[in-house]
């Protein structure tokens, strides 16, 4: 049996938002977490990336927090507004 995607979109939110907490405790104890170095280039590549997908998916975006969450979530969040609309 599959999973619905609103589901999966939340699973893959959780998944995320730890990969950002290990972003931001390599940033400020980098001596606490394990590579380190790899988790502040992803952050560098989130940030980049998930700032790319609000210029072009700006259209998509209805309010504030829209903007945040695509920052946080990307593509997740994107597909979120796709299916509330």
């Amino acid at each position: 049996m599959k999973m619905p995607l609103s589901q999966r979109l939340k699973i893959g939110k959780v998944i995320v938002s730890f990969v950002w907490l290990f972003i931001v405790a390599s940033l400020i104890e980098p001596s606490q977490v394990l590579f380190s170095n790899v988790f502040q280039w992803a952050g560098i590549f989130l940030v980049v990336s998930h700032s790319i997908e609000i210029v072009v998916f700006k259209k998509r975006m209805r309010e504030p927090g829209d903007y945040l969450l695509t920052m946080l979530f990307g593509s997740l969040q994107l597909k979120t507004i796709r299916i509330e609309s």
